[in-house]
């Protein structure tokens, strides 16, 4: 009878430790922010903020674990109108006008080439890593300039993370690359008006 209870008690927390192994998928709010000081660069010329995901699959990538082409991390929202309005958020802070532009305004495309969500081999995930590369490309007549804004970070968790701690990853790594374009001074000069930055 012993040996039969410790068989079966066996089997059932080999069960637990092979379910455990197996990840849920996740759906994230992507919503950046971005933190720039308040000033009058811009000088209140108009940008039109245009909005791009240019990435091949809406997912972010696999958490990982037993199943990892199902157990996906994707976006809960269309992520285009969320980039838009910080960058436009963040511009309007810096001084220019872009939310009220006009036909005449300057061009600003951002295009979100990739956003990559990388976790370590193994049915055990503590380790994440997030790629990201960003886009900007402003256009005023014949003239363009472009700015790529790349980021690459490496997360160390003592958990498989959760939703909530995937979102704030996600977030931030989003976050950075929009102020690194909103504080690009180059960039910066030529929605401002200066064709040779």
């Amino acid at each position: 009878m012993k040996s039969t209870l410790a068989t079966l008690f066996t089997g059932a927390a080999l069960a637990l430790s092979l379910t455990g192994c197996a990840l849920s998928p996740q759906q994230i709010e992507v919503k950046p922010t971005a933190e720039v000081q308040p000033a009058n660069r811009g000088n209140n010329q108009p940008v039109q903020v245009i909005a791009v995901d240019s990435r091949d699959s809406k997912a972010f990538g696999s958490r990982g674990g037993v199943y990892k082409d199902t157990s996906l991390v994707q976006p809960a929202n269309d992520l285009r109108p969320a980039i838009a309005e910080t960058v436009r958020q963040g511009l309007q802070t810096l001084g220019y006008n872009a939310f009220n532009p006009g036909d005449e305004a300057t061009t600003l495309e951002v295009r979100l080439e990739k956003l990559e969500y990388i976790p370590e081999e193994g049915s055990v995930v503590n380790e994440v890593t997030l790629n990201l590369e960003l886009v900007a490309e402003a256009r005023r007549g014949d003239t363009t300039h472009v700015g790529t804004y790349k980021s690459s970070v490496e997360h160390d968790l003592p958990f498989t993370p959760s939703a909530a701690r995937n979102q704030e990853m996600v977030n931030d790594i989003l976050s950075r690359s929009i102020e690194r374009m909103l504080n690009d001074q180059e960039m910066q000069a030529f929605l401002a008006g200066n064709d040779n930055p």
